[in-house]
């Protein structure tokens, strides 16, 4: 089912690191893919190995200033917008000069880094935030600003199905859902229970599973994106034809 692209409800962020496997190539042309079947987001990840895992396994996966404001140019050319995940403050400069309106803060960095989680939160742009490795159900949630937006998410690759507890959306603080799940099962579950955004990993090949990509076993591929696209809209007319 096709839905003006203004008219949608359920917003699909395509998460494509470190699936890409280092390569602007294949970056450049998993972006295409993400906007040419549906999502509405595209997002990376920046950061130095060193400094957030103590080894260099995943420095050939590690994104440049010029190479990220290549790949923002691109995006906006083919009208996809395009965000990171940041995890030190020399990324924010590089998302602002970017022109970048939008933030994700990863859970590990809620637990380890409360001051970067705050410098982000000031600027005033939409945050989204998966709370994956943070206990919610134990302590008060880390910020409640108006411009913060939470994801429900179970922090393992991939996740069972029976792991998660997934909550009521339109009844709860958490406005989407950050799946890693095989499969686009749990996703259109969460949107049946109110979900606003769906954040999934997307890879062409989802058969290699090595230490530093574990990510391309949980992630869609092309047709199940252009299907999650598809299921997502019609379940956003049933419901509110069921609201009517």
């Amino acid at each position: 089912m096709k839905t003006n692209i203004k008219q949608r409800k359920v917003k699909i962020i395509a998460e494509v690191h470190p699936q890409f496997m280092g390569s602007m190539n294949e970056l450049e042309r998993m972006i295409i893919q993400c906007k040419a079947n549906g999502a509405d987001y595209v997002k990376v990840q920046l950061y130095n190995s060193k400094k957030l895992f103590n080894n260099s396994d995943r420095e050939f996966l590690e994104i440049t200033k010029n190479e990220f404001f290549k790949i923002s140019e691109y995006s906006q050319k083919i009208g996809i917008k395009l965000f990171a995940s940041i995890f030190d403050e020399e990324k924010i400069k590089w998302c602002e000069d970017a022109g970048v309106d939008i933030y994700k803060i990863a859970s590990r960095t809620i637990v380890d880094d409360i001051k970067l989680c705050e410098k982000i939160i000031d600027l005033k742009k939409k945050v989204i935030i998966s709370l994956g490795m943070y206990d919610f159900e134990k302590k008060p949630l880390p910020f409640r600003n108006d411009n913060i937006i939470y994801l429900y998410c179970v922090s393992k690759y991939p996740t069972q199905l029976t792991e998660i507890d997934m909550p009521d959306f339109e009844n709860s603080f958490f406005s989407g859902f950050s799946d890693h799940t095989i499969g686009i099962g749990a996703c259109l579950y969460a949107i049946s229970r109110g979900a606003e955004y769906i954040e999934k990993h997307y890879s062409n090949n989802s058969s290699m599973n090595v230490s530093t990509q574990q990510a391309h076993t949980c992630s869609m591929n092309e047709k199940e994106l252009n299907l999650l696209r598809n299921l997502a809209d019609s379940l956003t007319v049933l419901k509110n034809k069921s609201n009517e």
